[in-house]
């Protein structure tokens, strides 16, 4: 079944290609470093509920400007302010009550949760003089700054991001993280960028990891399977 999905399956067919993901050419500010080191950091929503995706591309600018550091989103989760306490049920299980109307009804629950996201650090970048930006797979030279804004790429970015196929074993080797989970969000999302020249890049991508994990052919299994089942 492997080597019939990466010689000759279609997963993604090309003849309706996706829209972007995003219209507007700006990147959107996503939320707020509130944690940091050199591997990872965790950033706060500005707004309830609305996170980048799982597996979605983020860059954060160091202190000097210079240089932008990149990383994937694999964690994501909602939950009180304070740590301590547990969100209580607003509801009342009435069955005319949407779900909506808790919030409608509750305005200040905006200002006791909180939406986080962790990001994996996967590389960073600095800007040629050409305006064009040079990528390096490795640790940046300090963890971003505390409070500094996070930026969802825009899928131009994403595919020039993932060209180079380095980031896959850095997410391989990466502890407490869903590795094969995210490494096909992440392959779904940059074939989609790509349109036309998607099946192309998921084919190349899953021969490196091919390559990579021939020690763990289990592991490679997975990571073939869910991106063998992505509806696009």
């Amino acid at each position: 079944m492997t080597e019939s999905f990466l010689s000759t399956r279609n997963l993604f067919p090309t003849e309706t290609p996706a829209k972007p993901a995003e219209l507007n050419p700006t990147e959107p500010t996503v939320g707020e470093v509130v944690e940091t080191s050199l591997t990872g950091f965790m950033a706060h929503t500005y707004k309830l509920d609305e996170p980048p995706p799982f597996g979605g591309l983020v860059r954060v600018r160091d202190r000097a400007g210079n240089n932008e550091i990149f990383g994937a989103v694999y964690h994501i989760a909602t939950g009180g302010l304070d740590p301590g306490r547990r969100a209580a049920t607003r509801g009342g299980g009435l069955p005319a009550k949407s779900d909506e109307q808790v919030y409608i009804d509750n305005p200040q629950l905006s200002r006791l949760l909180k939406t986080e996201f962790g990001v994996l650090v996967l590389g960073c970048s600095k800007v040629t003089s050409s305006g064009r930006r040079s990528f390096s797979y490795v640790f940046p030279d300090y963890p971003p700054p505390l409070h500094y804004s996070v930026t969802l790429c825009s899928d131009a970015t994403l595919v020039a991001f993932t060209e180079d196929k380095s980031y896959l074993r850095a997410i391989l080797e990466a502890p407490q993280v869903p590795a094969e989970e995210l490494i096909a969000a992440i392959l779904r999302r940059a074939t989609r960028a790509r349109e036309a020249a998607g099946r192309m890049f998921l084919v190349e991508s899953l021969r490196y990891l091919a390559r990579t994990l021939k020690q763990d052919y289990d592991r490679f299994k997975i990571i073939v399977e869910k991106c063998e089942g992505a509806q696009v």
